[in-house]
């Protein structure tokens, strides 16, 4: 009995020192277990946290320890309710309305779902931004086992580069329906995408122009070198700007504006063209209408200066007329000068009748001809070809060529053609196609200076001052009985009268 009794207490000795083994085994195992799975979670690049069912941290991984750190509001210490042992759902308990805080308790409420098996998981994307830099994360809840009382992991994740990438691309999208047309090609200027607005001002689709090339677009007003020109500038300095000629789906033309730019990679080549461009071609027909109605306006005040000019110059002449006609003795001095204003009031009656600048020849060499006729008394023969060519004297020397054929003219009269009764002038072709002959023909001698050393020419003194250096020259010669004055006229002083 006592042997028994001893083998009784050695057995239940062996049983106790196995038991002690089997729960140091257990507790080494568990140990390891533990160490392999920190040792998994450590090298996981989340922040990962591990509650058990009543919401304490019973495990957190490397990345969450540096994550609680630098979001804690005290440096240097743990964010509250981030360590191990404490609660994890206390910091999601509260009731402001700050965004924050409602973010907060949407995570208190989803965690509580799976730990009560309501929710199978949960996943959650809240913005946690610091003061230097704005940050997103996602949060994502799972049972750590198929019962969810065994407790729970939660995953951070630093989603920020796909939340900048997100707005970027949203941002983009948005931008790339705008009013401009926009064309993306890749390096063989194939078209990859167009925007709504390119179909609506060319009136292709982007089904349409998907693998083609812009030169779909191209306008039979522009050379086809304009274009290569275009592509070459872009591939030289990797943009263009410019305003061309492209020609819509129907076959309108219409008027682009707009930047070719080249997209190049980290190595400096090209991966991508990008065309951006808007239709001009009402703005360009509006500018031309605005131009064309303020040229209108001005030319209709110019007239109407024109005129008031002429009328002013007319009555002053006649008061000239007047008074020479009760002053005999001074009526020849007051005639000249009446017939100046007229020459200066007959190049504003003629600049007040056309919109175009500068006065016909034959028109101002009529008119002046006909005032001197009137003012002298005295006929005077105009001969003009039928088949004249219009000629336009320039309009700055439109008045000094008034004065000296005036001038001219008058001598004609008053030194031959009153007293002699013949004056005849007459148009002809010179020099090329726009010169012009006007020769002056009066009966009567060329003054000698030699018998009259004391003579002056005052007449064709006041001639030479008021002639125009270029394009005319004039020469006075005795024919027969007759004085020859020739105007020999030729650009810039006058030139053919265009349709434009």
């Amino acid at each position: 009995l006592k042997v028994i009794q001893e083998l009784r207490v050695h057995q239940i000795e062996l049983e106790m020192q196995n038991k002690a083994l089997r729960r140091t085994q257990d507790e080494r195992d568990t140990a390891q277990r533990h160490a392999l799975d920190l040792e998994i979670l450590n090298s996981i690049n989340a922040e990962i946290v591990v509650l058990d069912q009543h919401g304490y941290i019973r495990m957190v991984n490397e990345p969450w320890q540096r994550f609680a750190l630098e979001n804690s509001s005290t440096l240097g210490t743990t964010a509250p309710h981030a360590g191990i042992g404490a609660n994890y759902l206390a910091a999601c308990q509260t009731d402001s309305n700050d965004p924050s805080d409602i973010i907060a308790r949407t995570v208190h409420d989803g965690i509580q779902a799976v730990l009560a098996g309501m929710l199978p998981s949960f996943t959650l994307e809240y913005p946690c931004h610091s003061p230097n830099q704005q940050r997103w994360f996602s949060m994502r809840a799972l049972p750590l086992s198929g019962n969810p009382k065994d407790g729970i992991t939660i995953t951070h994740t630093d989603i920020t580069q796909y939340k900048q990438a997100e707005e970027a691309l949203r941002i983009a999208a948005v931008a790339f329906e705008v009013q401009e047309a926009i064309v993306v090609m890749d390096s063989q200027r194939q078209v990859l995408r167009v925007n709504q607005a390119f179909t609506d001002i060319t009136g292709y689709s982007e089904q349409e122009m998907l693998g083609k090339t812009t030169a779909i677009l191209r306008s039979e007003k522009e050379a086809e070198s304009v274009y290569e020109d275009v592509w070459h500038e872009a591939v030289a300095h990797q943009s263009h700007r410019g305003t061309h000629w492209l020609q819509h789906k129907s076959g309108k033309d219409f008027l682009a504006r707009g930047t070719l730019t080249a997209v190049p990679n980290e190595q400096n080549h090209t991966t991508h063209y990008v065309i951006t461009f808007s239709d001009q071609t009402l703005a360009m027909a509006q500018k031309q209408q605005r131009l064309q109605d303020e040229a209108t306006q001005r030319e209709a005040l110019v007239r109407e200066v024109h005129h008031r000019i002429q009328n002013n110059l007319q009555g002053i002449g006649g008061l000239l007329q007047q008074f020479a006609s009760q002053k005999p003795e001074i009526a020849d001095q007051m005639q000249l000068v009446a017939g100046h204003l007229k020459g200066i009031s007959v190049i504003h009656g003629l600049q007040g009748r056309h919109d175009k600048p500068g006065v016909r020849l034959c028109e101002l060499t009529r008119e002046i001809v006909q005032a001197t006729s009137d003012i002298w008394q005295t006929a005077i023969d105009l001969d003009i070809p039928t088949d004249w060519v219009i000629r336009r004297v320039a309009e700055k020397e439109a008045v000094s060529m008034a004065m000296v054929l005036n001038e001219l003219i008058v001598n004609a009269v008053k030194h031959g053609g009153k007293a002699l009764g013949h004056v005849s002038i007459t148009l002809r072709q010179s020099q090329g196609v726009e010169g012009v002959e006007l020769s002056i023909f009066n009966a009567g001698y060329l003054r000698n200076n030699k018998n009259r050393p004391t003579a002056h020419h005052h007449g064709l003194q006041l001639v030479e001052s008021l002639r125009p250096r270029e394009g005319l020259t004039i020469t006075l010669a005795q024919r027969g009985h007759e004085v020859h004055t020739l105007l020999l006229i030729t650009a810039p002083v006058i030139a053919l009268e265009t349709d434009h």
